[in-house]
């Protein structure tokens, strides 16, 4: 996925062709942010990060395991830890 952005980043930069093959690359990127694999793969990424900040709430709470029966307001959790109220 990062080697399409960057790809993409360098031919807009780089480009030195009329507007038209510009409109074309912005229209792939539009279509491909639209599309619905890559709403899989944006839940997939937030769904990940949810779980390792989870884990890293447990570790630094001293548990070590973060598996928790009832779900754990994080923001919460980390205003705590950082003394803020």
């Amino acid at each position: 996925m990062g080697i399409f952005v960057a790809l993409a980043v360098g031919y807009v930069i780089g480009a030195r062709v009329g507007s038209r093959d510009l409109d074309q690359v912005t229209e792939s990127l539009k279509a491909l942010a639209a599309s619905d694999e890559f709403a899989d793969v944006v839940g997939a990424v937030r769904s990940h990060l949810g779980h390792t900040l989870r884990e890293l709430a447990g570790v630094l709470d001293g548990g070590g395991d973060a598996t928790v029966a009832e779900p754990v307001d994080l923001v919460d959790r980390v205003k705590l830890l950082v003394g803020r109220d």
